[in-house]
């Protein structure tokens, strides 16, 4: 009799144990039966932002404004091309600009291997790299030909008149009387933005002398550059005047010049040794400024 109603009992357990899975089975297939198409919706319909990022490239060529990729054979950019600008976007991701005259035509033979600009990554960035290039071309070539460049021992060439970030205004008067040191750099200048700490410490190295930077850029682009590396320098901004003598000879252009504001010492680049030679003249300025 024991033996029967334990028999009786196991029954009753496995059936309710097999109703339990059968109802966690059809509720797994209720869930899977909504789920999946919601899922399958979601991806069709899903912000495009994923398959864009996919889709895009990073292009090896900028050429009047049309990207390509870098399979685009070189022998045939050779012979059109002015000349040759690295463009990187921040992100570890360069494109070379060929330089080519302006009346260029794209051959049709090139459209193959073009990359459409809603498929290039950044195109944004390389394309304002390539504009802020072309603002410092026309601003370092174009100097009046009737200005003769700067001479050593020599007052500084024509007049200018500038204004600072701060709305102050510099003359050549404003340079006399004092041992001036003036940094002509600009935005796209890599090597002028890294010695920016370094030149400050110079304003408190030397606090009798005056020191000013130029760019041909806007002051809020210079105030940018400059609070960003903490360069401390009286900044002119717009400036059409020290960055004419920049030419091909390239940035950083720095100039030191004495009491009576003729130019004492002149150089193009930086590197420490540079700027070991620029403390040198701005120290001998210093002393003979004191007799």
């Amino acid at each position: 009799m024991k033996r029967w109603k334990r028999s009786y009992r196991q029954l009753i357990i496995g059936r309710k144990h097999i109703k339990n899975i059968k109802q966690k089975a059809m509720k797994y297939s209720s869930y899977k039966t909504i789920f999946v198409p919601l899922l399958l919706l979601f991806l069709l319909f899903a912000p495009k932002t994923w398959a864009q990022e996919n889709q895009k490239q990073v292009p090896g060529l900028l050429i009047n404004h049309h990207f390509f990729a870098k399979e685009m054979p070189m022998q045939e950019i050779f012979s059109v091309q002015k000349g040759f600008q690295r463009l990187d976007d921040g992100e570890q991701h360069s494109v070379l600009r060929v330089l080519v005259p302006a009346d260029f035509v794209i051959p049709k033979a090139w459209k193959k291997y073009e990359i459409a600009r809603e498929n290039v990554v950044n195109a944004d960035k390389f394309e304002a790299g390539a504009r802020l290039f072309d603002e410092m071309a026309a601003a370092t070539h174009s100097g009046d030909k009737q200005l003769t460049a700067p001479k050593i021992g020599q007052k500084l060439p024509g007049i200018f008149t500038l204004h600072d970030i701060n709305g102050g205004t510099w003359t050549q008067d404003s340079l006399q009387g004092h041992v001036t040191v003036i940094n002509v750099w600009y935005s796209g200048c890599g090597p002028c933005r890294k010695e920016m700490p370094e030149l400050s410490t110079w304003k408190e190295r030397f606090p009798q002398v005056t020191f000013l930077s130029a760019d041909f850029e806007k002051p809020e682009k210079v105030r940018q550059i400059t609070e960003k590396c903490n360069f401390n320098w009286t900044h002119l901004a717009n400036d059409n005047y020290f960055t004419k003598w920049v030419g091909g000879r390239g940035y950083p252009m720095t100039l030191v010049l004495a009491t009576d504001g003729t130019l004492q010492y002149m150089v193009n680049g930086t590197n420490e040794d540079i700027r070991k030679e620029i403390i040198k003249a701005i120290e001998k300025q210093v002393d003979m400024s004191k007799k």
